[in-house]
């Protein structure tokens, strides 16, 4: 279990790293851009929970979520190479554990939570 953890860990650090380099020789962004988005964006809501969960609440539920967005997170995707497809067994089985976590009718408590934790980790960043 331990070595999944780490090989999953790094697999997830490794796209990161891959999207980052990307979108950087693309000239989207500069490398301090590129860290803002992450320290002061993404990796503060991550300090808290992961990217199913997040998409989870951002909609109700991970299936919304799919459904309003999963073409356009292809359509993006695609110019990255090879893209999941966001459907079928994989989705339907992440569906079912984010729902384990967090029933559709806890997610406002939920995101309330992650608000209030955002707001935590915000004010904790800006001592000295």
């Amino acid at each position: 279990m331990c070595t999944r953890l780490h090989s999953s860990a790094s697999q997830q650090r490794l796209c990161v790293l891959t999207s980052t380099v990307e979108v950087h020789k693309d000239g989207v962004v500069d490398t301090a851009d590129m860290d803002t988005v992450m320290s002061e964006g993404l990796g503060m809501r991550y300090a808290f929970l992961g990217p199913l969960e997040t998409a989870h609440l951002n909609a109700e539920g991970m299936l919304e979520y799919a459904d309003k967005y999963a073409k356009g997170i292809v359509k993006v995707s695609k110019t990255f190479g090879p893209v999941p497809t966001y459907d079928g067994p994989t989705l339907t089985k992440v569906n079912a554990e984010l729902l384990q976590k967090v029933p559709l009718k806890d997610l406002q408590k939920r995101r309330q939570w992650r608000d209030t934790k955002l707001a935590e980790l915000s004010k904790l960043k800006k001592q000295p």
